[in-house]
């Protein structure tokens, strides 16, 4: 017989981690953490000693989830990243995993950025670790696995703490995100049978009979159980009392679990008391009554009478631990006489408070555990369990409605439940639209006792969260609702007392309401015979003249009016007014729309109004009314209004925060609002008739934003100060002329569309400022010097400055600058400090003919991402490239003749997805398409395959398009028309070699006339002789932003490489040996038949062959026509094919620029060597030498055994020294003595390298 103690539990969760620091602060404190939420966390110290290492295998094997804490020495540890790889194993139920783990990335100070690039102290700690002495083929083995692991977390939802990040907070995020996964995990212990049919008779099946949820304890009960248990310590025998809150809404469970807690606690514990109390006789049932209960349900005793027992019995009371649970706690006095009366109670003792207020237990417990709701997959079970059916068909989708509305509430799951026992599809269709509106009474009464033990001012918050602010951000909620003096220690106290009673709830920074409680909201507000909160969809209501004076707010939808007159007095009455929408639900929220109120003799409010919120779209009247009291005015919102100023004379309003005016086009002052010292946004977008901004806005001493967009009318700004504005925005405004600095706190400041010539030098003291906006400045000629002094400034955008011809020469290194837009603009030249700009990513100079070409290097800009050079009609050339670029962007560069290939390339491990477009450079040299292909077919060799995805997964990574109707020879499978279709030798595949494809498209534009800002050229792969699924992916092509568009002329050639990641497939692919790929050009939704499809090209690309490894960095190598040539060369016998000298130049030229970019840090004996080994390789490889050959042996032989020319040669290209020219002249010297060793025509009588050195050197 197995007991319950011989039963080994695995752990839940493997913490993976590295470095003494971190155990002893941060992972001891995730430790613990979790611990105490009763998770099983496991850490290698948590290994009995002696134990093998390989035991930890086992540990990730038997979790559930795993989490790999990353920081920057984790790369240091071999066995870290063993583990990482065992957990990306297990994520994939590998060999020997007991379940399908969740890994879980923890980046803990340490960048995503830092990993993905492989950068500072995390990718030299890894390169390090591989170049440790190892195993020859194993330790390259182990680098790409760690590499695929590493990549395999990247590819993962990730926990990331930033350097300044509070590690306390972060840590309850981590608690939080483990315990959510392992209630979606966590098998079931038992299930409910499913109902069976009765036999015979074809009558429906009679449902089985299910326990209730309080008999019929399931995983998910048991796991709140569980963390109730860790909060209160149960298993701990210490003398540490603990007292912990059970907290929740009605019906989350609360009591359920209390009972199991005490009936667990009776079997450790011998003195134990379980009390409820009833909310009906909380009059009763103060502290004496408590007293009474705790001293006789403690000491055993009957009737004991003491009106003070538990200071008459603490002398026997204080010899045992005791357990005590209260359940039901609903008032402070039930629990005085445990406040701060700790004298009786033994050390050890554990006690319970669960209540539906958690207000109650401040001050006195010393954990809280707020009552988590059931999951869809556990709240689908218990509803199934109280329907009685199956959910099979339409029951599983009406099911889950049911399970969504009731939130994981089981009160509500349980009473949903039983209402739809052995009812139909069409009833159950029926409740479910009626589930809004009309609350079951259960539910119905659990809730409403909550809300009756409200005062009125907590009352009146709920109800008008639950009608007017649900989902509304948490400050402005706050704002509307609470006390108006800050100051105050009641500011704040029903919002306050609402969330701590479960009322409301708050989410990512919004104010959220059950749906449960919001039905009960409803259904309270109906019930009255005064309704305070009126949702009207006509005028007809407005007109009622009882309960007026009851009326909290209105609102009013337009979408199903028609036009209709307002009376003046309709409001008048309603001196508890305070929230007024009038909207058109059927436009957007920020469109005109038709005003179908009039006020044809005006409005009036009661004179004292209370109104707080007030919202009018298209508001009729030319202001509001003279007598309307702002002084509670919160938020003004009359967008697309007739007013022309809001109030005639002044008005104080100390409350207003919030004024939206937008695109009211008759206003013309801002009179009235200029007693309103509070405000902090002020929104006048589209006021076209403002003319000026009165010097008085200088009292607005906390606005921080102030929108001006559109107004065209402005001719200035006043010369004040607004000390704490933030956003300034003037886009558009088009009669500004001149700029005064009105605040130094400025962090976005947008002046696009004006007519400004100049800056003031005033700009230079805007240290925050991050953002200026100066787009289509049409008469902006120049720049400050001083833009070296915004120290913060991250993105400047110029566009379409037509007048500015050059860029201020910045005296001081611009750091933060991401972003600069020069397009359009007639500057000819960049200053030759643009290296300044250090973290610039994005730079942009097209439609400008003045540039002919680039005079600055880019090849140390090694963060810029994005380049575009569009339209530059004049640019000729172009330099070396950023080693780092992702889009290169040189449409219609109609001159542009000569590209440089870059000097440096991403490592292997970067994967970072470029593209470069040369549509319409029709003057294009063929030498620099060459080196654009080139450049793709090197930068494709570099790009990894993660081979731990389940299927076919194709990865677009890099492509190039540029005028031409050529498919590169290295592609050895074309045809012509848009279908390539070909079958592959048997064993194709069988090593598992293959990582990506490269792909080849002409495509003609000629019948192409329409202007489109997107096309791209998609590809359809598929195997017709096996049942694997199809794959498209995009070759290349465009997409620009906005209403711009992209036309081409003549035919285009596309070439694009795309990785193949797979892993459990792979035993499939030598079976898979007939493939069809079909080519399409779209527009994004659907094809354009007018581009057509000419030639197609395709080529496999593969792992490099073992026989290559050696320790210099490995590159894939690609399949080309070159294959064939190597086979009829590879024994140097000789032969009759005629071999082409451009052919064997680009071989060369090929292996020279890659020994010069791999090989440049590396010392000058290193390079000669993996220089030679290179060059016996090609003397063999084209037959001008035989198999075994050595350069090395030959010099020994002629008497050149130190090889003098050849390690200069080599001190050339690790230097950097080796210059494009002359690695031409030497190559091309290197072919004719290749090709005259091949005719026989040059005797053996020098060694070849010393003679290519002589002759080029």
């Amino acid at each position: 017989m197995v007991t319950a103690s011989d039963v080994k539990v695995g752990p839940e969760v493997f913490i993976n981690f590295r470095g003494a620091e971190l155990r002893k602060n941060f992972i001891s404190h995730l430790h613990r953490r979790l611990k105490l939420d009763g998770i099983n966390a496991f850490i290698d110290s948590d290994e009995a000693p002696g134990q093998e290492l390989k035991n930890l295998f086992k540990r990730i094997e038997d979790s559930k989830i795993a989490l790999a804490v990353l920081s920057s020495r984790y790369t240091e540890s071999h066995w870290c990243l063993q583990e990482l790889v065992k957990m990306m194993e297990c994520s994939t139920k590998g060999e020997g995993c007991n379940n399908k783990l969740l890994v879980i990335p923890i980046f803990y100070k340490l960048k995503i950025s830092t990993v993905a690039e492989l950068d500072g102290d995390f990718g030299r700690n890894l390169w390090d670790l591989w170049r440790l002495p190892g195993r020859g083929r194993d330790r390259d083995n182990r680098i790409v696995k760690w590499n695929e692991a590493l990549q395999d977390v990247l590819s993962r939802n990730a926990l990331v703490l930033p350097e300044t990040g509070k590690e306390d907070d972060f840590l309850s995020t981590i608690v939080a995100h483990v315990k959510n996964a392992l209630s979606q995990i966590t098998p079931q212990r038992g299930q409910n049978p499913r109902p069976q049919k009765g036999g015979g008779g074809g009558g429906n099946p009679k449902p089985q009979k299910f326990l209730s949820r309080a008999s019929n304890i399931t995983e998910p009960e048991d796991q709140r159980l569980k963390q109730l248990e860790v909060k209160l310590n149960v298993e701990c025998n210490d003398n540490e009392t603990r007292i912990v809150g059970v907290v929740g809404m009605p019906g989350i469970g609360k009591t359920y679990l209390a009972r199991k807690l005490f009936l667990k606690l009776k079997n450790k514990i011998n003195h134990c008391v379980f009390i409820e109390f009833e909310r009906e006789k909380s009059e009763e049932q103060g502290s004496e009554w408590l007293e009474k209960r705790l001293v006789e349900g403690l000491l055993d005793i009957q009737n004991s009478i003491d009106t003070n027992a538990l200071e008459d019995w603490k002398s026997s009371l204080i010899h045992n631990k005791v357990a005590i649970v209260l359940d039901n706690v609903s008032e402070k006095k039930q629990i005085e006489p445990l406040l701060g009366r700790y004298d009786w109670i033994k050390k050890g003792s554990k006690i319970v408070i669960a209540t539906r207020d958690k207000s109650l237990t401040e001050g006195l417990v010393s954990d809280l555990y707020e009552v988590p709701g059931l999951n869809e997959r556990d709240g689908l079970e218990l509803f199934r369990a109280q329907a009685w059916c199956t959910l099979d068909g339409n029951f599983m989708e009406l099911s889950r409605k049911f399970v969504d509305y009731a939130g994981g509430n089981p009160l509500a799951l349980e009473q949903f439940g039983k209402e739809l026992r052995g009812k139909d599809v069409v009833h159950w269709k029926t409740r479910l639209g009626t589930l809004a509106q009309c609350s079951n009474p259960t539910i119905r009464e659990k809730l409403r006792s909550s809300y009756d033990e409200l005062n009125e001012q907590q009352k009146d918050a709920f109800l008008d969260i639950a009608y007017f602010f649900r989902s509304q951000d948490e400050s402005y909620v706050r704002s509307l609702l609470d006390s108006y003096d800050p100051e105050s220690a009641e500011s704040g106290q029903e919002f306050r007392d609402l969330a701590d009673k479960f009322l409301i709830g708050l989410c990512d920074g919004r104010v959220e309401i059950h749906d449960l409680l919001f039905t009960m909201a409803k259904e309270l507000v109906e019930a009255t015979a005064d309704k305070s909160r009126l949702l009207l969809s006509n005028c007809a209501e407005l007109r009622n003249k009882e309960g007026r004076d009851k009326v909290r707010g209105i609102v009013l939808d337009m979408s199903k009016m028609d036009e209709t007159p307002l009376k003046r007095e309709v409001f008048v009455g309603m001196s508890s007014l305070r929230y007024l929408k009038v909207y058109n639900s059927l436009c957007p929220p920020h469109s005109e729309t038709e005003c179908k109120l009039n006020l044809p003799d005006g409005l009036e409010f009661p004179k004292h109004n209370a109104v707080r919120y007030l919202h009018w779209v298209k508001f009729p009247g030319t202001e509001l009314p003279s007598d309307f009291d702002p002084n509670n005015l919160i938020d003004l919102k009359l967008p697309y209004s007739n007013i022309i100023t809001v109030w005639s004379r002044y008005k104080v309003a100390p409350n207003l925060k919030w004024v939206d005016l937008s695109h009211s086009s008759n206003l013309n002052s801002l009179m009235g609002l200029l007693k309103a010292p509070n405000l902090l946004r002020l929104n006048l977008e589209g006021c076209t008739s403002l003319k000026e901004l009165p010097d008085e806005m200088k009292e607005m001493t906390n606005l921080v934003f102030l929108n001006l967009r559109g107004c065209t009318s402005l001719l200035s700004l006043p010369k004040i100060t607004m000390e704490s504005l933030k956003t300034l925005i003037l886009s558009g405004c088009s009669k500004l002329q001149t700029f005064e600095v009105i605040s130094e706190r400025l962090e976005s400041l947008y002046l696009n569309g004006t007519s400004i010539n100049g800056l003031p030098p005033a700009i230079g003291n805007l240290h925050r400022l991050i953002l200026l906006n100066l787009k289509d400045c049409k008469n902006l000629a120049t720049l400050p010097d001083c833009l070296g002094e915004l120290k913060s400034l991250q993105e400047l955008k110029l566009s379409r400055c037509s007048e500015l011809k050059m860029f201020p020469d910045v005296k001081k290194k611009v750091e933060s600058l991401r972003v600069l837009l020069l397009d359009g603009t007639s500057i000819a030249e960049m200053p030759g400090n643009i290296f300044d700009f250090s973290l610039l990513r994005r730079l942009c100079l097209s439609r400008n003919d003045n540039i002919h070409t680039l005079r600055f290097d880019m090849g140390q800009m090694f963060h810029l991402k994005w380049l575009e050079l569009k339209c530059c009609k004049n640019l000729t050339s172009l330099p070396i490239l950023p080693p780092n670029l992702q889009c290169l962007n040189a449409h219609g560069c109609t001159s542009l003749r000569t590209v440089a290939s870059p000097q440096t390339l991403p490592t292997p491990t970067e994967q970072i997805h470029s593209t470069f477009i040369f549509t319409n450079c029709h003057e294009l040299e063929q030498v620099s398409k060459n080196a654009i292909i080139s450049y793709v077919q090197k930068k494709s060799k570099l790009m990894s395959a993660d081979r731990y995805n389940q299927d076919f997964v194709f990865k677009s990574l890099i492509g190039t398009c540029f005028p031409g109707c050529e498919i590169p020879a290295w592609f050895n499978h074309q045809a012509l028309g848009s279908v390539l279709t070909l079958e592959l030798p048997q064993d194709w595949n069988a090593a598992g070699k293959i990582i990506g494809i490269a792909l080849c498209v002409v495509v003609s534009f000629k019948e192409y006339r329409d202007q489109n800002n997107s096309l791209q050229v998609k590809c359809t792969w598929k195997f017709t002789n096996v049942s694997l699924s199809p794959e498209s992916f995009m070759v290349g092509g465009w997409s620009e932003p906005g209403e711009e568009t992209h036309t081409v002329e003549s035919d285009h050639t596309f070439i694009g490489y795309t990785s193949l990641l797979t892993i459990k497939n792979r035993q499939q692919f030598p079976s898979a040996t007939e493939i069809s790929l079909g080519f399409q050009v779209t527009n994004g939704t659907s094809e354009v038949e007018k581009c057509k499809v000419i030639k197609c090209g395709f080529s496999l690309v593969y792992e490099p062959n073992e026989a290559n490894n050696t320790s210099w960095k490995e590159t894939p190598r690609m399949e080309d026509n070159r294959q064939d040539r190597r086979s009829s060369f590879k024994t140097g016998e000789g032969t009759k094919e005629q071999l082409e000298p451009e052919d064997v130049f680009d071989h060369m030229l090929d292996h020279q620029e890659d020994n010069a970019i791999e090989y440049a840090d590396a010392e000058p004996e290193k390079v000669l060597d993996h220089t030679l080994d290179h060059q016996e390789d090609n003397m063999i490889e084209y037959g001008a030498a035989p198999r075994g050959y050595s350069i090395t042996q030959e010099a020994k032989e002629l008497g050149n055994e130190d090889l003098g020319a050849e390690k200069d040669v080599a001190l050339h290209v690790a230097t950097g020294s080796m210059t494009r020219s002359k690695t031409k002249l030497l190559n091309q010297v290197i072919t004719t003595t290749l090709l005259q060793r091949i005719e026989g025509s040059l005797k053996r009588e020098v060694c070849p390298t010393t003679l290519v050195v002589i002759q080029a050197v």
